[in-house]
């Protein structure tokens, strides 16, 4: 069974690790007990390949503390064809566009390692 502690696991080594079905290969983001392409429960972990697009985005301000800078929160569709939610670094906030090309990075916080993504260099953003 996969679970979201490999998710973790392959964060630990800087890589973003996707459930992927081993009867019809599919990828499955979140995870689910079952595949729902072809119902099997037998899962490996494929590598993403950490190119991605602009699906969504919104602004998190944190309600009790003002002075924590607010975050870009997106959705972004994984070139593997499955949307995955993170924060977006590297860009301001009216550079944003729909399918602006997207590469993921890591952050280390507090000891724990996260995926983020940032504009691809030449997709148009600004810093």
């Amino acid at each position: 069974m996969w679970t979201n502690g490999r998710i973790w696991q392959g964060l630990e080594n800087s890589e973003l690790l996707l459930a992927e079905c081993r009867q019809c290969l599919s990828i499955c983001h979140p995870p689910l007990p079952m595949c729902p392409r072809c119902q099997s429960l037998d899962w490996t972990s494929r590598l993403a390949s950490g190119r991605a697009t602009l699906a969504s985005w919104l602004i998190s301000t944190h309600p009790g503390d003002t002075d924590i800078e607010p975050r870009i929160v997106v959705v972004v569709r994984l070139a593997e064809g499955v949307n995955f939610v993170s924060n977006l670094t590297g860009v301001a906030l009216g550079d944003l566009y729909e399918g602006m090309p997207l590469e993921l990075c890591f952050s280390n916080r507090d000891g724990l390692t996260l995926p983020l993504f940032r504009p691809v260099v030449g997709s148009g953003a600004k810093a």
